[in-house]
């Protein structure tokens, strides 16, 4: 093979392996639940995750708190990098303008698994397909 072609056959290759990461969590994510450690309370979680533009996501989550108090939260997750098919995401959200929250979580097409904290709460969001 010629130089030309060589430098097109690693193009095609980077660019497909690329487009393999784009889009990964996009959907509906049906099964979830989210635990708070500080008080023990552990209640159903749902969300849609859609990729924006610049390769972040939109998630809006829907759950219940006390079995009885519906929430719905939206908020943008950063994605901070990928590690092999996992994607790294990581940032910071703000509940009514007031609470803030730090989040790290690692997800797959399959799979996502947060840890979140803020001055008064820690915990962890799962959520399967």
């Amino acid at each position: 093979m010629n130089g030309n072609r060589i430098a097109l056959v690693a193009l095609t290759t980077l660019l497909a392996a690329t487009i393999g990461q784009t889009g990964e969590l996009d959907g509906k994510w049906r099964h979830g639940t989210w635990f708070d450690a500080n008080t023990g309370h552990e209640d159903v979680l749902r969300a849609r995750f859609r990729e924006k533009a610049d390769g972040n996501y939109r998630v809006v989550s829907t759950g219940r708190f006390a079995r009885v108090v519906p929430f719905r939260f939206a908020t943008t997750l950063n994605v901070v990098g990928h590690d092999g098919d996992k994607v790294i995401i990581a940032g910071e959200s703000r509940i009514a303008g007031l609470i803030g929250f730090s989040y790290h979580a690692v997800a797959d097409e399959h799979t996502f698994n947060a840890q979140y904290q803020s001055r008064r709460w820690t915990g962890e969001f799962n959520l399967t397909r």
